[in-house]
Formats: C-alpha cells, sequence, structure tokens
C-alpha cells in the first residue's frame, strides 16, 4: 500500500508542474500577442504627413497636356505599373488591398463647360449606385442581387469648384472578405469654370486601414487643383 501511496503521490507532482509549464507558456504566449497587438496599434498611429507633387494629364478634347497640382502623402510614390497616374505606399506590395490614389481628367459626357457642373453630379449618383452593387450583368442572378452597405460620410461641395464624395463600403458577412473586401473610398472633382472638362481624384484604402488614412486622404483629394 505503502508503494502504491507514493506512485500516486508522484504522479500528482508530476501533473502539478506539467500544468505549471503550461500555465507559464500561456502567459508567455498572451505577453506576446499582446505586444504584437500594441506594435500593430503603434503602425497604425503612425502620422501620415503630405508633399506637394506636381505631374501632367492629357487634355481629352485636344492634344494639350494639363498640369496637375497635387498633395501626396510622403512616403507615397508614383507607380508606373499603372497607365493612370497613381500613387502609392512605397510598401504597397506589404497591403492585402494597397491604399491608392488615382487622377484622370475627363468632361463626364457632354463637354459644354455649362453641362460639367450636372455630369459631376450624375457622376457620383452613378458611383454610390456602383458601390451598392458590386456584380452587375455577371449571368449569375444571386451574384447579381448582393448589395453592399454604403454608408456616406461626406457628400458635399467644398471650395469654390470642388465636389467631393466619401463613403465606407461593407459587405454581407457570408461574403469572402477576400472577394469583396471592406473599403473606405473617395472621390473628388476639380472643375474651373469655363473649362470644358474635370479632374477626378479617386482614393481608396482597406477598411483596417481607414482610421490611419482617412484624413490625411480627405486632404490629399480636395487639395487636387491645376
Amino acid at each position: 500500500m505503502k508503494k502504491l501511496s507514493d506512485v500516486i503521490f508522484i504522479s500528482f507532482i508530476l501533473v502539478l508542474l506539467l500544468l505549471g509549464n503550461f500555465c507559464s507558456k500561456s502567459s508567455e504566449n498572451a505577453v506576446e500577442d499582446t505586444g504584437v497587438k500594441e506594435m500593430q496599434e503603434k503602425a497604425g498611429e503612425e502620422d501620415v504627413t503630405l508633399q506637394s507633387e506636381s505631374f501632367v494629364l492629357k487634355h481629352p478634347n485636344s492634344e494639350d497636356n494639363l498640369t496637375v497640382n497635387a498633395k501626396i502623402p510622403a512616403t507615397w510614390m508614383r507607380n508606373p505599373d499603372f497607365g493612370a497616374v497613381v500613387f502609392q505606399p512605397e510598401n504597397y506590395a506589404d497591403y492585402f488591398f494597397p491604399p491608392i490614389i488615382q487622377y484622370t481628367i475627363s468632361c463626364g459626357g457632354n463637354c459644354d463647360p455649362e453641362i460639367i457642373p450636372d455630369n459631376i453630379e450624375n457622376s457620383i449618383k452613378e458611383i454610390i449606385k456602383g458601390l451598392s452593387q458590386p456584380n452587375i450583368n455577371t449571368g449569375d442572378p444571386e451574384m447579381d442581387a448582393i448589395r453592399a452597405n454604403v454608408t456616406i460620410l461626406k457628400e458635399e461641395n467644398f471650395g469654390e469648384n470642388g465636389w467631393i464624395l466619401a463613403a465606407v463600403v461593407t459587405y454581407p458577412e457570408k461574403l469572402s472578405s477576400a472577394l469583396y473586401v471592406p473599403k473606405f473610398v473617395i472621390h473628388a472633382y476639380s472643375h474651373h469654370p469655363g473649362d470644358s472638362f474635370y479632374i477626378q481624384t479617386t482614393a481608396r484604402t482597406g477598411f483596417d486601414e481607414k482610421d490611419k488614412f482617412m484624413d490625411v486622404l480627405l486632404e490629399a483629394c480636395k487639395s487636387t487643383d491645376y
């Protein structure tokens, strides 16, 4: 009986040691996870400053070039992989859904200078509709019926010649976030009275990066002029 008691006692001690080791490892992992989270939060709070940039867009109704002035996040660079004028973070490849600012020149249909403001307003309406309907004419009625949740943060005029739309786009939870990426988007327009065109600035970032980039992208898009 004494031997049996000794065996039971030793087994009990071993169990306590194993439990102690497990709890210690769990605590270490919890500390590591907290450290990683703090690093991610710190990275997300990193200041993003703006710097002035000038670039050329081709006039849609002539062979003339138009010089555009804008403010771009200081650590962003022009990405030559795009045909259009596009700026992205230097480390854009590290993002699942890379942030972007794109510049285009258009008249939106009728290029009569007096009609341009109406064209811009119609463009904004179509963008909102497009954001809410991610799939159009796919041939699959179920896919075409998918609707996004579009929260308008700003839809207004700014300055003397500007229009801006800012929105958050999310999707039903049942959908793959890899295919339907929640995002923050901006569309801004600059048009001078008498001109037969406008400059459209489009910016976007993944929803997870919204807090880091939202204010700076709003400021950048509003700065576009020519």
